[in-house]
């Protein structure tokens, strides 16, 4: 008996160990974004309804509800609060606010939603941008997309101290080959622009990310929102319970014989 325990206790914690595996790096993944209407015009609302790739559709984000700013220039920018042209925020479909120098709240208001025309704009002269923005769960994979095409995105994964974890760098180059079909008009610009798009995910799950411009990336106009997460409890309950079903069979096998 105290061999069966022993056992089935070392099976246990092999698998707990699998599923709060170590911390991995970064990786990218490029994504075909749904939205609606089609088409969309690029001074209105547009609704983010999912993304697809591997096969799968994704449609339950989770968004930013809450923010740190840590750099964002002086009295001007470099990150702004910026919004379509013609878009009105309303129950169904927020937009953030139009503001230079945005505070916390206001980056939560523009980013915390589905609305892909309420976005952060980013000067490409003005000096860095650092924002840390949190979701209401820990997510693992996330979904940016960035106006223009033509901008770099420093994205850093942040524990719950606020601790850099893992960090990748979003390329316009990558940013230019995943296009989103759809192209953004906001107040700070006099024409249309068309979004590209790209993943990342990593091992494990983060509260938050740390997301980075300067004068040498081209001031990155973006959106982030992150799939919400598979229950790793129940994940590891159901490991649990399959030892537990593993061990009593091998019981039975040792008592038959």
């Amino acid at each position: 008996m105290k061999l069966q325990i022993a056992f089935t206790l070392s099976l246990i914690a092999a698998t707990l160990t699998l599923v709060t595996a170590p911390a991995q790096a970064f990786s990218g993944f490029s994504f075909t974004t749904n939205y609606s209407p089609k088409p969309a015009d690029p001074r209105k609302d547009i609704k983010l309804e999912s993304v697809t790739y591997g096969g799968k559709t994704i449609g339950n984000f989770g968004l930013v509800d809450q923010a740190k700013i840590q750099a964002n220039g002086t009295s001007i920018g470099p990150g702004s609060s910026d919004h379509g042209d013609d878009t009105v925020s309303d129950a169904y479909l927020p937009e953030g606010p139009k503001v230079e120098k945005p505070t916390n709240a206001d980056v939560v208001a523009s980013l915390g939603n589905l609305n892909l025309n309420s976005i952060i704009d980013t000067e490409d002269n003005r000096g860095t941008s650092i924002i840390d923005v949190y979701f209401k769960k820990a997510a693992r994979t996330f979904y940016f997309f960035e106006r223009g095409m033509n901008s770099d995105l420093k994205v850093e994964a942040l524990d719950a101290a606020g601790t850099v974890m893992d960090h990748y760098t979003i390329t316009r180059a990558l940013f230019h080959a995943n296009p989103t079909g759809y192209s953004l008009n906001t107040t700070e610009i006099d024409g249309a622009q068309r979004v590209g798009s790209y993943g990342l995910t990593l091992g494990h799950n983060v509260v938050g990310l740390r997301l980075s411009s300067d004068n040498t990336m081209n001031g990155a106009d973006y959106k982030v929102v992150a799939k919400v997460p598979e229950p790793t409890a129940i994940v590891g309950l159901g490991l649990v319970v399959g030892v537990a079903a593993l061990s009593r069979r091998k019981k039975n096998q040792l008592t038959a014989q």
